[in-house]
């Protein structure tokens, strides 16, 4: 009977904690929220109505069709010199164009309905998307004319004073050869990549209906292959008379992160045919001796190489009037090294600045 008792109890104590911790969690200083009827399939199915009628000024797709023109000559340097497996070394002497065919697209959105933290009727709803492009197999295409080859050969090092007496395999340089030829050469590096941004929507609060608007949107970004192995972007500061406003990736207080939901009538203004200009810090790569970005800017598909400095570049943009409406400012960084070695892994970071274009 008393081991009857103690289950009850128990359960009774196991039930308290958690209705009162799910109370506690949705209270927030405000009164618990009503049940969500409006959580259904026939959502689901208008959200992603609204979406596609956004999915061209969403798409990353625009930042990469155009192709990068660096019509630039490289030569060899310490890092050239050593190879841990003794496989030859081929690097890119003349470089002449790169661009990316983005490969399969589709899309794996992430809904959240519920209440939103800052309406107030508790009858309003929203729901905010993680809107996920993924592409899979894309390609970096590389052209050029000149490679470099280098050749290794095994030097075995043998250290007596141990006994038994140690012996190490190092790789060294055997040759070194700069090839040309008479047509142009391709290499391409494939691989897969995701893009994120966030967008908020909220829904007509008339009894029985399912309309949504799209009322807030932030910026998109991709890092390939990961945060860790991509290139950081560490700001972007748009500049025209009288203003200048910097950018940052996480979200802030203050607005200013790339990844802050913005109400879409409160975007960055720019007008048809002013002049923006634009600056980009990186803080990758920390040794700028052995790599340097090379920064890339794209708008309305037209792309530009705006490198200033190994972890820097700056230039001018600007929309003409048959952009007027939504648009975004692309900036692509690619280190130098996944340009120069067609056979290292491809490594790159993506930014996508929603702007809203208006008539002079």
């Amino acid at each position: 009977m008393r081991q009857n008792w103690f289950f009850v109890v128990r359960g009774i104590i196991v039930l308290f904690f958690f209705f009162g911790g799910v109370t506690s969690s949705v209270r927030c200083g405000r009164m618990p929220p009503p049940s969500w009827p409006w959580w259904n399939r026939e959502d689901s199915l208008a959200v992603r109505d609204v979406l596609e009628k956004w999915t061209d000024i969403f798409q990353p797709i625009h930042a990469l069709s155009d192709t990068f023109r660096v019509d630039i000559s490289f030569g060899l340097n310490y890092a050239d010199s050593s190879s841990r497996t003794g496989d030859t070394l081929y690097k890119i002497a003349h470089f002449i164009r790169a661009w990316i065919e983005p490969g399969e697209n589709r899309r794996n959105d992430l809904y959240q309905f519920g209440v939103t933290v800052d309406t107030v009727s508790l009858s309003d709803t929203f729901c905010q998307v993680i809107y996920r492009d993924t592409f899979n197999m894309s390609g970096l295409y590389l052209e050029f004319d000149t490679i470099w080859v280098v050749g290794f050969r095994p030097d075995t090092l043998i250290d007596t004073t141990k006994t038994p007496a140690e012996t190490t395999i190092v790789q060294r340089v055997s040759y070194v050869g700069k090839r040309g030829f008479s047509v142009l050469q391709q290499a391409v590096k494939n691989y897969g990549w995701e893009f994120y941004r966030w967008i908020f929507l909220r829904r007509d609060t008339l009894p029985d209906t399912n309309y949504y608007t799209v009322v807030k949107i932030s910026g998109g970004y991709t890092q390939i292959p990961t945060a860790e192995e991509s290139p950081r972007i560490s700001r972007v500061i748009l500049n025209k008379p009288g203003r200048a406003d910097t950018i940052f990736y996480a979200p802030r207080a203050d607005g200013r992160g790339l990844t802050n939901l913005k109400p879409i009538d409160s975007l960055y203004q720019i007008r048809a045919g002013e002049e923006v200009s634009i600056v980009v810090n990186t803080a990758t790569p920390q040794d700028t001796v052995a790599d340097k970005n090379r920064i890339f800017l794209t708008v309305v598909g037209r792309t530009v190489d705006i490198t200033t400095g190994a972890q820097s570049g700056s230039g001018v943009l600007r929309f003409s009037s048959s952009d007027t409406g939504y648009q975004h400012i692309f900036i692509e960084v690619l280190p130098v090294s996944n340009l120069l070695y067609p056979n290292s892994a491809f490594t790159g970071t993506i930014w996508a600045i929603p702007v809203r274009v208006v008539s002079e």
